[in-house]
């Protein structure tokens, strides 16, 4: 696709947004009334007119990631795992089910063993990334469906809706083939809420057997998306915050008995959960990692959420630049958004008092906190993008809703502008983070090796290769972001080595055995008392720097 291609189907879906936006709120929720014969025919008419609409929104949200992420989907490159995930599903089936066991996470591991033993070449994990953008797309859906149903507006929830499938944490869920199941995770947990929600609705009127059934089933939606990716599970928070924002018809104290109720559940069953696991852990079924281990530096712990984590979910759409190169954008977004949170909840203290503003308030601070509780709990301290999606769509909820209320009195023209405007802005920052930060540098990468790859002759001599590898000094980008935005695979001990298995055996499929026909070593230096048959050298990497 080339650049007028992308603007021109970039203007078509926020066109479309544009169109879907100017539905009035109350096309769906007016009275039946008795009408005449000729009537009855315009009735079904517009009711088909909203059907079709209906399709076309539901096509939009699912073109939204498909169409921002297809450059870099269908781009030729591997990211790091990916490499010893292709060969050992096909080589060692069992061994990534077993290291994601290891770290809590086993059906995650049996996902990934199931989708990369599908997978024969580094050009098919495409189709990987293509699910991941699918998901998004579907994620988008259910989100806005969800806000509707807890009393959205049609215009704000579709905001949300298109925003959600944009911000950085899903970037990399679709910039990287193992990052479907964590969407799929959060999807579990938005249908869990809802099951929970349901349950609460209806009590014991229906029945104590219908009551039980769905809370079985919640439980069960949230166990299994805990044993996939604990860090996603807690999407369950998002809608919560939603229904917290708009549904304003409890009191104080039923709000806070009815959030304790969701919030408790999410804590059971995330520890049933971890349960589970320890069960599993002390019957050998699967070994403990290291990794697994919970925090005990707590003043440490909140100093490092306050200044890594919270901020990369408070600037949203710009990156954590690691050497501080767009460090004042970074902080300036994150101050804006923090302002605009904040003006949210005055205006909402002011219009409906004083117990309101203490609700929206204490979900604005309590509720990102708690959707981050994993990254709290463990001990480690990585603050990467994939792990804050939950918290950064939670602050997505309030500062949708925010601007809303503090734009009002612009009339619907002038917030359906500043809509189109977000929405633009985002998409062609996503498509150039995961395309430029990360399709194309380890593309890259890939090219090399899979270059030098091509010089090995498998004619009965036993050729040796070595790879001299990259350094952090050796990136094609500008500068390396937090997370993958703008990293080195080869930046490593061992995944040279399985980029060069990988690169083998999609060149020679046919030969069984490949391993063994060649000898392969890295290291930081070419070691000048040894001879090479062929020498991929990974600080070429630099050749392509752009200035991105």
């Amino acid at each position: 696709m080339d650049g007028g291609g992308k603007a021109a189907v970039h203007c078509s879906i926020t066109g479309t947004i544009a169109k879907l936006m100017s539905v009035p709120e109350n096309a769906v929720t007016e009275p039946s009334i008795a009408v005449p014969i000729g009537d009855a025919v315009v009735a079904v008419e517009r009711r088909d007119a909203l059907g079709l609409r209906a399709w076309l929104l539901t096509a939009m949200l699912f073109l939204v990631p498909l169409v921002t992420y297809w450059p870099a989907t269908f781009h030729d490159f591997g990211l790091r795992d990916d490499y010893s995930n292709l060969r050992e599903a096909h080589e060692e089936p069992g061994k990534v089910i077993m290291f994601c066991a290891s770290h809590a996470r086993p059906i995650y591991g049996w996902l990934l063993q199931s989708t990369y033993g599908q997978t024969d070449s580094v050009q098919d994990l495409q189709w990987m990334r293509f699910t991941a953008s699918l998901l998004l797309g579907a994620l988008s859906l259910v989100s806005f469906r969800g806000l509707r149903a807890l009393g959205w507006s049609f215009s704000t929830s579709l905001s949300f809706a298109v925003l959600l499938a944009l911000i950085p944490s899903a970037q990399v869920m679709a910039g990287w083939a193992v990052g479907w199941p964590y969407v799929a995770t959060a999807l579990l947990a938005f249908g869990a809420f809802f099951t929970v929600e349901g349950a609460l609705a209806v009590g014991l009127s229906a029945g104590p057997g219908r009551a039980v059934a769905q809370w079985l089933v919640a439980t069960g939606l949230m166990v299994v998306g805990a044993l996939i990716y604990q860090p996603s599970a807690l999407f369950y928070v998002v809608p919560l915050a939603g229904a917290l924002i708009v549904q304003r018809h409890r009191t104080l104290m039923q709000t806070a008995r009815w959030a304790a109720i969701h919030l408790g559940f999410v804590v059971g069953t995330l520890g049933l959960a971890y349960c589970v696991m320890t069960v599993l852990y002390a019957t050998g079924v699967f070994v403990k990692s290291g990794r697994v281990a919970f925090e005990h530096q707590w003043g440490e712990k909140l100093g490092w959420f306050l200044h890594e984590t919270l901020p990369n979910g408070l600037s949203m759409f710009v990156l954590n630049d690691n050497n501080h190169r767009e460090h004042a954008l970074y902080i300036g977004g994150a101050a804006i958004v923090g302002m605009l949170l904040l003006a949210g909840a005055y205006r909402e203290w002011r219009r409906y008092g004083h117990a309101r503003g203490i609700v929206w308030l204490s979900g604005l601070l309590g509720l990102p906190v708690f959707a981050c509780a994993v990254s709290l709990i463990a001990s480690e301290r990585y603050a990467t993008y994939r792990t804050i999606l939950a918290m950064t769509a939670v602050l997505l909820c309030f500062l949708v809703a925010s601007i809303r209320a503090l734009t009002e009195s612009w009339g619907q023209s002038g917030r359906r502008m500043l809509a189109i405007i977000a929405v633009s802005i985002a998409f062609f920052t996503a498509q150039h983070h995961v395309y430029a930060l990360i399709a194309v540098p380890q593309g890259n990468e890939w090219q090399l090796i899979m270059a030098g790859a091509k010089h090995v002759h498998l004619d009965g001599s036993h050729p040796r290769i070595f790879a001299i590898a990259s350094t952090p000094a050796d990136i094609s980008t500008a500068t390396i972001y937090h997370d993958e935005f703008g990293s080195l695979s080869s930046n490593s001990e061992w995944v040279p080595k399985e980029m060069f298995k990988r690169a083998m055996h999609d060149l020679h499929p046919e030969i069984a055995n490949l391993d063994a026909r060649y000898d392969f070593s890295s290291g930081p230096n070419l070691p000048v008392d040894q001879r090479f048959d062929v020498i991929i050298d990974l600080h070429r990497l630099r050749q392509f720097h752009t200035d991105n």
